[in-house]
């Protein structure tokens, strides 16, 4: 693909843009939670935009176009059901991280488990961040990048990812949250663009679809269907998502460094709203490569046919923009999420005494050690795409029992430690077995239409290391109270306490209406 010179002085002024941000933004830090956490002073509409621009990256716009091209619709449902994820977060969740001013989100399981479960849930979190998240953006966008403008790909992952890391560790969070904002507006632009020149080639809204089959607009399968079985999407992807969006380091670090409870919490809200406009900006591209283009070889080809053949000079290098302010916003948020998990859980608990000046010092050096690493790994997973795939389902396996041990541990006071080491162990040897049958078949209860889905695998190693968790927990003793006070739900009527102000400023109002609009979306969509 070749770019006009508009395009180029449009990626250009991205990079001026985002290079002037972070040197204006950048301050010397008074403390590790200056660094760490924007010194507990963020507002709702940073927070928002920090947290969109976390959990897209450049792979949901290949992927997620790939996967309307060639499923249609149906796997914007993972988009709606963050929404309804978000809940979660918002009303039982966040109130006691906020109250327990905690650092990380291992932290607060120390403080209702034990020492052993943070630093175990920290150690996995930690690898996965390196393993997939990071190696697999700089991958993507070395794909992509390569694919759209014949970039070496190995230049492009070290040059992405270095330019990232410094504006990281130059600044902390404060930084990448204000550059987030910076970039989720280029990419809902850039998006917001291709989608719109992509239908006026199809014929608006109505041409789309008499193109295509009804099928491929419905966001509701059956049962047993292998991709998006809708009980495994109502019940097993939302409590995943729940995990990944009230347990995860690298979305909830946003919400710890808030002012208050309540910009915490609208600024989740706010999330939820443009969460509502991935699939039309994300999927439904695919949906219009495929009217346009029925034969390409690869369903990920769709984003990059659509560029290349659709994209007027200057759009397409906003649009080129938008890509790299996704990559960028979801790599810096990993960075300074391990960065943060090794300094509070490991580096505090090796040298207790360290200064906060070495504790930035130390929170620096781990952003450059994550970007080497995870570095070093992208490439491997072009090689061994399988290895890949595997490191993901085990991620999707191994959160839903964590998701359940958050939910007891805040929900139910007899859950004592020794039933989450149950729980934990019983995952262990339950879920890689039933992985494995994903692609063996040898368990023969498993050989029906509806446990054949891998999501309602995953709901049932999920139910089984519950029972685990249930079980040992009512056979040890209790936990005591000293524990319980300040981790546990002790009055119900607390999580649905009204917020700062009233009518339009209290929270509740505008989550009740996003929730509404979101299953009025899904309805329509069905």
């Amino acid at each position: 693909m070749t770019l006009h010179w508009i395009d180029w002085a449009a990626i250009g002024g991205y990079v001026l843009l985002i290079g002037a941000a972070s040197l204006l933004l950048s301050r010397k830090p008074k403390s590790s939670e200056d660094y760490f956490l924007a010194g507990r002073s963020l507002r709702w509409p940073f927070i928002g935009a920090s947290l969109f621009a976390a959990n897209i990256s450049a792979e949901h716009f290949v992927g997620l176009a790939g996967s309307g091209y060639s499923g249609g619709m149906a796997v914007g449902g993972y988009e709606w059901s963050a929404v309804f994820c978000l809940a979660p977060l918002i009303m039982l969740f966040l109130p006691f991280y906020v109250k327990n001013k905690i650092f990380t989100v291992p932290e607060f399981l120390e403080q209702r488990y034990g020492p052993g479960v943070r630093l175990f849930f920290s150690g996995f979190m930690v690898v996965l961040s390196v393993l997939t998240k990071i190696s697999i953006s700089l991958w993507a966008s070395s794909l992509v990048f390569s694919s759209l403008l014949g970039w070496n790909p190995l230049l492009v992952i070290w040059v992405v990812g270095l330019g990232t890391a410094l504006y990281t560790m130059k600044g902390g969070l404060r930084v990448v949250v204000y550059t987030d904002a910076l970039q989720t507006t280029v990419l809902l632009i850039a998006a917001v663009i291709l989608t719109t020149v992509g239908l006026r080639h199809v014929g608006g809204w109505s041409g789309l679809h008499a193109r295509l089959a009804p099928q491929m607009f419905s966001m509701v399968r059956p049962a047993t269907d292998p991709d998006y079985p809708w009980p495994g999407m109502f019940f097993g992807v939302m409590l995943a998502g729940s995990f990944y969006w009230s347990m995860d380091q690298v979305l909830v670090q946003r919400a710890f460094a808030a002012k208050n409870l309540d910009e915490g919490r609208k600024g989740a809200i706010l999330c939820g709203f443009l969460k509502l406009t991935t699939p039309f900006l994300l999927v439904l591209p695919g949906l219009i490569a495929k009217a346009l283009y029925p034969s390409l070889p690869k369903a990920d080809q769709a984003y990059g046919a659509l560029l290349q053949n659709i994209m007027p000079a200057g759009l397409l290098g906003l649009t080129i923009s938008g890509i790299g302010a996704a990559l960028m916003g979801h790599v810096s948020a990993t960075y300074n999420s391990v960065s943060t998990l090794v300094t509070r859980d490991f580096y505090l608990r090796w040298r207790p005494q360290a200064t906060q000046a070495q504790q930035i010092l130390f929170g620096r050096a781990t952003v450059i050690v994550v970007f080497i690493l995870g570095s070093l790994w992208a490439p491997m997973i072009g090689k061994f795409g399988n290895l890949f795939t595997y490191l993901q389902t085990v991620q999707v396996y191994l959160m839903l029992p964590f998701a359940g041990i958050f939910f007891a541990g805040v929900l139910w006071r007899r859950t004592t430690s020794q039933g989450v080491a149950a729980c934990l162990c019983t995952a262990g040897v339950v879920c890689p077995m039933l992985m494995l049958n994903g692609e063996f078949h040898f368990l023969p209860f498993m050989d029906t239409p509806l446990l054949r889905p891998w999501l309602h695998g995953a709901m049932l190693a999920f139910a089984v290391s519950m029972v685990a968790l249930v079980s040992v927990s009512l056979a040890t003793p209790h936990t005591t109270r000293e524990k319980l006070a300040g981790t546990t739900v002790d009055n119900w009527r607390t999580l649905v306490a009204p917020g700062a102000g009233g009518g339009i400023r209290d929270y509740r109002a505008w989550l009740a209406v996003l929730l509404m609009t979101t299953a009025a979306l899904w309805y329509i969509m069905r």
